[in-house]
């Protein structure tokens, strides 16, 4: 706090902060809508009763599908998880364009299979400084293992 005879100059170590308005951005903007429709889904164990568990790999791939560039693996826990599956894309510039795993749950489920195996590419575009965005084509292969009552 500042003594009487002291007056708030604004400068630094005065007390105050300056906030600047953030600049727009898309991939922001994107993520914030994706996460608020996987809020608004329903837990995975209220949309499929009979599902106990489910493990999830995922290989993550440069567009031309040979080269990898990351894994993750991951046992979700049904009672807690979101049935909106949706993982992001690694890609650091990609914007808009992620990986949406719930509809091949939902038929891995619905068809009552121990694993299900996929590609997905990710439809998003990534943009390099001023050039003109380019589609972000990196490629996910997954691997599903679910249990069942």
């Amino acid at each position: 706090m500042p003594n009487k005879k002291q007056k708030h100059s604004g400068e630094a170590g005065s007390g105050f902060v300056v906030h600047m308005p953030r600049k727009s951005n898309p991939r922001e903007e994107y993520r914030l809508r994706q996460r608020a429709r996987i809020e608004a889904s329903p837990v995975m164990a209220k949309k499929y009763p009979q599902l106990k568990g489910l493990g999830v790999t995922l290989e993550y791939f440069d567009a031309a599908g040979t080269t990898k560039n990351g894994e993750l693996k991951c046992k979700l826990n049904v009672e807690l998880a979101r049935s909106a599956l949706w993982f992001a894309c690694p890609g650091v510039e990609c914007a808009c364009g992620d990986f949406d795993l719930s509809e091949a749950v939902a038929k891995a489920v619905a068809g009552r299979r121990k694993a299900a195996t996929g590609e997905l590419r990710c439809p998003g575009t990534r943009k390099h400084g001023d050039l003109e965005p380019v589609a972000c084509g990196t490629v996910l292969r997954y691997r599903l293992n679910l249990n069942y009552d």
